[in-house]
């Protein structure tokens, strides 16, 4: 079943869901909460409003990642565009690119509770395998994508393409737990100890990405993917 188009009732219904999903499921993870749970803490007596507006729990994770999209997307954007117009020749700014992965997702989980509760949502339901690519490509938008597959031509000059690419997945997903991490963080009501201010973070953990990702690839590394890959 796919989403309702709501009227003005409906769209507050629809809004109230998602604040109520966005909440627990980031406290007790995407399938650690039920359907009917939502709908009771979203104030609904029907307990079919839920499915009504969003078909069952994946069309309510759709809508979540769409609802944060768009503020991600502008900043991506600008982000990327700044990368590629101060980019000469061949020389590519690794930093820059990286920037683009990762300062949106941490300027946004400073804007407040909500924008927390949805970058943990979207950590937790891009890490699921059974998210099918054409799904993950739906929500992750194209400036993104170009900075990705920029880093992997970069790294691919200097080991094989699909260690390239392996090394750009493991490093952006850690970067995004990193970032998870920190929103729970953010709303914790005790904490051990006071965190770093969240713009050193997020800098810090751009220099952590870019080392990881230009790290020299060692003989050991090389002669098993010889072995693999049919690479050196």
């Amino acid at each position: 079943m796919s989403e309702r188009s709501p009227g003005p009732r409906g769209a507050e219904t629809r809004e109230r869901i998602l604040d109520a999903a966005e909440r627990l499921m980031a406290e007790r993870g995407i399938t650690g909460v039920s359907l009917n749970e939502i709908n009771t803490a979203a104030g609904q007596r029907n307990t079919a409003a839920l499915h009504y507006h969003f078909g069952g729990r994946d069309g309510l994770l759709r809508a979540i990642m769409r609802r944060h999209g768009d503020w991600l997307r502008d900043r991506h954007d600008e982000l990327y565009a700044r990368v590629a117009a101060t980019a000469t020749g061949t020389g590519r700014d690794v930093r820059g690119l990286v920037e683009v992965i990762v300062l949106p997702v941490a300027e946004y989980i400073g804007l407040g509770a909500r924008q927390r509760h949805g970058v943990r949502v979207w950590t937790s339901v891009l890490a699921q395998p059974r998210l099918a690519i054409e799904e993950v490509r739906s929500v992750v938008d194209p400036s993104l994508t170009l900075a990705g597959r920029a880093l992997v031509e970069i790294m691919a000059a200097d080991m094989p393409r699909d260690l390239a690419v392996e090394r750009l997945v493991v490093a952006s997903q850690s970067a995004m737990h990193v970032l998870a991490d920190r929103a729970v963080l953010e709303d914790a009501p005790e904490r051990r100890r006071e965190p770093l201010p969240l713009p050193l973070v997020a800098r810090n953990l751009v220099d952590m990405t870019v080392a990881a990702l230009l790290a020299p690839v060692g003989a050991a590394t090389r002669e098993e993917a010889a072995g693999t890959l049919g690479a050196v």
